[in-house]
């Protein structure tokens, strides 16, 4: 392993372990955002495949951590009040690896990047839209979107969280269901960039490597977001999906 991470410059090497373990610490305390900070600042940098391609095992491990964080009868109940949205976004990620290739792109992004900041900053300000039940109709679409923007960019935590908050989703229960999500979507990233080529031996050492900052920063993290009661937690929730709205809108006029 030491050997594939001398190839890399030792200032990029330093870069990835600062991100991985800032990106950690912020999604342990409110379980989500990795792939959205590391790709934000490798893209930054010049280096958007590479930091594609070093998020998928950090994100990985870590929603799997996340999820072992409950036991089993939480996992269980949060399986089946939640099978239609998981099995939509499964599906739709499966699409929308192929489907995007052929769509315009950049306008969907720019569209939910709106929709999610606007959402995001009118519950910030208490102008709440009625609250929603957890319907079949409602997490299929949900679920449905949230995959298919997953299988065409990587980027699935903006529209899970703010499903999960609409609906009034409670801080342990939504923690959970976006582990849940987001390791099924990690998963699926994984196998897609093994065969894109992005996922490589070099560059999958790399992301290997970048697993300890990575869980260091999020046990931490985990640390702090056990002091957050359930409206400082939908606070920092927010500010940050109306960050991720901002990013989408970004990333949708500078796609690589």
């Amino acid at each position: 392993m030491l050997n594939v991470i001398h190839q890399f410059e030792t200032s990029t090497v330093l870069f990835f372990v600062t991100v991985c373990f800032a990106a950690g610490f912020i999604k342990g305390i409110v379980g989500f955002a990795m792939p959205m900070i590391i790709l934000g600042c490798s893209a930054a940098l010049g280096m958007p495949l590479l930091g594609l391609a070093v998020l998928i095992m950090p994100t990985l491990v870590t929603n799997i951590y996340q999820v072992s964080l409950f036991g089993k009868a939480e996992l269980l109940k949060s399986i089946r009040d939640f099978r239609f949205f998981l099995f939509a976004c499964l599906v739709g990620l499966f699409v929308g690896a192929n489907l995007f290739a052929a769509a315009n792109l950049n306008t969907l992004i720019a569209g939910i990047g709106a929709v999610v900041l606007l959402l995001s900053l009118l519950q910030l300000v208490n102008i709440r839209a009625p609250k929603r039940t957890n319907s079949r109709a409602l997490s299929g679409i949900s679920g449905a979107i949230t995959g298919l923007l997953g299988g065409g960019t990587g980027i699935w935590g903006p529209t899970t969280v703010l499903y999960l908050t609409s609906i009034g989703t409670s801080k342990k229960r939504q923690i959970l269901v976006q582990g849940l999500t987001f390791a099924s979507s990690s998963l699926f990233l994984l196998f897609a960039h093994l065969y894109t080529g992005v996922f490589n031996q070099v560059s999958g050492i790399l992301s290997a490597f970048m697993v300890l900052p990575a869980m260091i920063g999020m046990i931490l993290g985990v640390g702090v977001q056990r002091y957050l009661n359930q409206d400082k937690f939908r606070v920092v929730t927010l500010i940050l999906l109306c960050i991720g709205g901002v990013y989408l809108i970004y990333r949708s006029a500078n796609m690589f």
